[in-house]
């Protein structure tokens, strides 16, 4: 398909695509784009803007509820009696997925990694508050717990049921973020903002969306994803550019990402996933003495501390204006309240 020129017609062709394909309503949208303005002093520049998809809704909201409106409207289609899905133990798209199911009116199951809390506090709090049916597995290693769902979708069918996998990993989730692209550029030109960075928190789909929109709208924005883990089987650019890829097809585009052109930064993991870094919980102190902007110790905070090392490097200028996208996950900190607790202390920015 060949896109017109102006920015407003190309956006409105994007979502004449979008709206051809499943959709139920589940985000409240658009959410906001707020200015930064003590961080950014703080910081010494650059103008800085927060995207504020931790505002989405569905049970305290984040990324994956935009994500879950393709992901579910697809899945219905199945006639479905159970959903399964699951991730870590402090899954933010196991908790918005049950909020979603419940919203469905079908039960869901979630097969969650690592079982080593002293108590249920947290997302896993949430998930239980809702009614989803728990299970535990203790992996190591967190790319086979896709192989623990899959065993678990394959019981239920075993006795009968209807069984239907919700993946993480499904292009549709990338489509939720072209989507998102589309949105935020409108409230750029509305605003009169000429944004040259996006940056974020990035495993995967996310940050393939927000790139596949980008090229889709020819919007000159560098994005930088910041990676909360590595994957063992794949690289993090291979895998984003991979799942863009297949978001375009089933968009029917023909324009196509190559992982060169994915920015994804693995220095600032810390000790290991879901492990809080100091340089993170740094960035969560700051950001909430600012700007009283709230962010979660395993993705945004680690995010966060990736864009402040890159400005205080000189990486990310004062003259660079750059949105934050906020993708969620604040429940988590609450079974993180202890290293919160440290990281608080005293009354220094």
């Amino acid at each position: 398909m060949n896109f017109d020129n102006s920015s407003s017609d190309r956006r409105a062709q994007i979502r004449k695509i979008l709206a051809s394909l499943p959709r139920v309503t589940l985000a409240n949208l658009p959410t906001p784009l707020e200015v930064l303005p003590r961080l950014s002093s703080a910081l010494g520049g650059p103008k800085l803007f927060v995207k504020r998809d931790d505002l989405t809704g569905l049970a305290f909201g984040g990324n994956k509820t935009r994500q879950l409106e393709f992901v579910m409207a697809d899945a219905l289609k199945n006639n479905p009696e159970i959903f399964v899905t699951g991730a870590n133990i402090q899954s933010n798209w196991s908790r918005q997925a049950t909020a979603a199911a419940v919203k469905m009116g079908i039960p869901i199951v979630l097969v969650l990694r690592n079982s080593d809390m002293q108590e249920i506090q947290g997302n896993v709090l949430l998930d239980y508050w809702m009614g989803a049916e728990v299970h535990f597995v203790d992996e190591p290693d967190m790319t086979r717990i896709q192989e623990h769902i899959d065993d678990m979708v394959a019981e239920l069918r075993g006795q009968g049921m209807r069984a239907f996998k919700l993946d993480s990993w499904s292009p549709l989730t990338a489509i939720g973020y072209v989507n998102m692209m589309v949105e935020l550029q409108e409230q750029c030109e509305t605003l009169d903002i000429a944004p040259t960075r996006l940056w974020l928190a990035a495993a995967g789909p996310t940050q393939a969306g927000i790139v596949l929109g980008a090229r889709l709208l020819e919007w000159d924005i560098k994005i930088t994803g910041v990676a909360p883990l590595q994957w063992t089987n794949a690289t993090m650019p291979d895998l984003t550019a991979q799942v863009a890829n297949e978001a375009a097809e089933m968009l029917g585009v023909e324009l196509r990402i190559t992982p060169d052109e994915i920015e994804n930064l693995d220095a600032y993991i810390g000790a290991g996933y879901a492990i809080p870094s100091p340089a993170g919980l740094d960035a969560m102190r700051l950001a909430a003495r600012t700007d009283a902007l709230l962010l979660d110790p395993v993705y945004t905070g680690k995010a966060m501390a990736g864009l402040i090392d890159q400005v205080r490097l000189g990486h990310v200028t004062a003259e660079d204006t750059v949105i934050f996208v906020h993708t969620g996950g604040l429940p988590a900190n609450f079974a993180y309240r202890q290293a919160i607790q440290e990281m608080s202390k005293g009354n220094e920015t």
